[in-house]
């Protein structure tokens, strides 16, 4: 276990590659909220340490880019990215200061364990703005998720979920997929 003499040596371990899982475990519970991000975004970090890296609230810059890297991890369990869906829609609007947020979301919606039931009730929220959906129509990765939009309330969206669709339909040379 290395000796840590200020925030900069927590910070270096957690963002190196060497660090055992052990040692992240540790790092997760610091005071210093960098340093958990580090610690989300280390390659190595085991999934329920990412579990316990989740915020009870999303509010702040720095619990929207710890959300937004836990989003895009991998090994995140399933369980936990319904967390995140049930924890993001207040951030999902106009609001200022949300972009890490519409980046959590759309990491969160592209995840490919992300139940697909969390994403339909995280989008059916009065919280989640029509701007989000039809970002996530022009971005999504996921043809369930655009399947999903296809219903949307809103024209506007619906239409861009179908064009995203067709435009894949026709890159993968896939048929029917709408």
């Amino acid at each position: 276990m290395r000796r840590y003499h200020s925030p900069k040596d927590y910070l270096d371990a957690a963002r190196d590659p060497a660090t055992p899982a052990d040692e992240l475990r540790l790092l997760a519970s610091s005071v210093y909220d960098f340093v958990r991000l580090a610690v989300a975004e280390h390659p190595h970090t085991e999934a329920h340490v990412l579990v316990g890296l989740i915020p009870q609230r999303i509010e702040s810059w720095h619990e929207q880019r710890l959300a937004y890297a836990l989003a895009r991890r991998s090994n995140m369990p399933a369980q936990a990215l319904s967390i995140l869906a049930e924890r993001l829609p207040p951030l999902l609007n106009r609001g200022r200061n949300r972009g890490n947020g519409f980046q959590a979301g759309i990491a969160l919606c592209n995840h490919p364990d992300t139940p697909i039931d969390a994403i339909q009730t995280m989008l059916a929220k009065a919280s989640v703005s029509t701007d989000f959906r039809r970002a996530l129509a022009r971005e999504a990765t996921r043809v369930d998720v655009l399947l999903l939009l296809l219903n949307d309330p809103s024209v506007v969206v619906q239409k861009r979920a179908r064009e995203r669709l067709t435009t894949w339909e026709h890159e993968s040379g896939a048929n029917n997929i709408v």
